[in-house]
């Protein structure tokens, strides 16, 4: 096993986690630009990155904090790493093709940094100068969500074969962390969505994926994630197993609001999740199938009533906490701003966004203290003072890029969970 990555359930105590400030790249999109990386309008850098900055220091209150941008870096201070991580761009960007010794002659903490903000055409040609476009590769305002690229199930990863291609360049970052740095080098890949021949309909994107335990996983089968994806990381998980293995696949609607798995269920605690009720138990709840993989390679799909039940058949009973409380208009709001997205820095401890206050009254009910982040980084309140806690992040305007917590955290080591 891995002392650099492990993560076998989405709550054990966090010993490392990943992620990514905003900068300049956010303030590179407009109103008409907005669409085409993915967000429905444009943000204000300096409130993100003030409420970012309050996620990033309250993680550091719990755990060991990277960025993103930083790993990059130490990677492709190896020559040769760097010379393969600039073929890789080549490879899903020809037209850099003639920037090559360019790309060769930049420092790393250039080339990393370029990267991310994005790579400006140069108009050294009739044709590029008459061309709309500003960019040769495009700046990366959505890598502060930093699931999405890449997620460790075990002591393995997956990385993101996106469903939209503007996002590649964050799942060849992740990749190259964590096959080359030496802190985060894995035991290998389960599925590398940025290897060369991968077919089209193999999508696969970190919000949909959840370690529920060491022997389960959930999925969504979403706009991002296709059941394709689900199919080949099954396989492939079949190769390694000792004993039975359970993945629940969740059929997501194809809707802004449920882009991915974690924006309708999420888990907290040992016998806790916080759920969109609609969708999981409700009238309209999701299909959901149990495939139980054996180490022989046998696999059996079996429909579940729902999610809930579905894990309760292999040992895990979780009592959901309906964001938005009782009142379907609050619980449609609460959903929209990421309400279910919460992010477990331990059992029963954990991080979402304030703004959400019917789902953090419905969590204060079953035990949980509710405090802001404000307490405990002014030293008001101590985060091992208290047993069950949610603790709040100013979060309206980071909701409004389309994720939470979770979607902005990529752990990488958690300590195994004494069930």
């Amino acid at each position: 096993m891995s002392n650099r990555v492990s993560i076998f359930s989405e709550i054990g105590i966090l010993e490392k986690v990943i992620i990514h400030s905003p900068g300049f790249e956010v303030e590179e999109m407009t109103p008409k630009t907005a669409a085409q990386v993915l967000y429905n309008d444009i943000l204000p850098l300096p409130v993100i990155a003030e409420d970012h900055r309050e996620l990033k220091e309250i993680l550091k209150l719990v755990t060991k904090v990277y960025e993103v941008r930083e790993l990059l870096r130490d990677v492709l201070e190896n020559n040769a790493v760097k010379n393969e991580f600039i073929e890789t761009i080549i490879r899903f960007f020809p037209i850099l093709k003639r920037r090559r010794e360019e790309f060769h002659v930049m420092t790393p903490e250039e080339l990393s940094y370029g990267v991310i903000v994005g790579i400006k055409e140069k108009k050294d040609s009739l044709t590029r100068f008459l061309s709309e476009n500003i960019f040769s590769l495009p700046p990366l305002p959505n890598l502060y969500f930093m699931r999405d690229s890449a997620i460790v199930v075990g002591d393995k990863v997956i990385t993101g074969s996106m469903a939209n291609k503007v996002r590649i360049m964050e799942a060849i970052i992740a990749t190259f962390i964590y096959r080359y740095h030496p802190q985060f080098k894995s035991e290998g890949f389960i599925l590398d969505g940025t290897e060369e021949g991968q077919e089209a309909l193999v999508t696969v994107e970190g919000g949909d994926l959840l370690v529920l335990k060491d022997n389960v996983l959930a999925i969504g089968i979403s706009e991002r994630t296709t059941s394709q994806s689900i199919d080949l990381i099954i396989n492939n998980l079949c190769r390694g197993i000792t004993e039975p293995f359970y993945v629940f696949a969740v059929v997501l609607p194809n809707e802004r609001a449920t882009i991915h798995l974690d924006m309708v269920f999420t888990m907290v605690d040992k016998d806790r999740c916080v759920i969109h009720e609609p969708y999981i138990l409700g009238n309209g709840r999701l299909p959901v199938v149990r495939i139980t993989l054996e180490p022989n390679g046998k696999k059996t799909f079996d429909y579940m009533d729902n999610l809930i039940v579905g894990l309760k058949t292999v040992g895990l009973d979780l009592k959901p906490v309906i964001c938005g409380g009782d009142n379907p208009l609050y619980q449609e709001r609460e959903q929209w701003l990421s309400g279910t997205n919460f992010f477990a820095f331990e059992p029963g401890k954990f991080i979402g966004y304030d703004c959400n206050v019917k789902t953090l009254e419905s969590l204060a009910k079953e035990g949980y203290t509710v405090k802001h982040a404000r307490e405990f980084l002014s030293g008001q309140s101590k985060i091992e003072e208290h047993k069950k806690l949610v603790i709040g992040i100013d979060g309206a305007e980071l909701a409004r890029g389309g994720g939470g917590v979770r979607c902005m955290t990529m752990p990488a080591k958690r300590k195994p969970v004494k069930w």
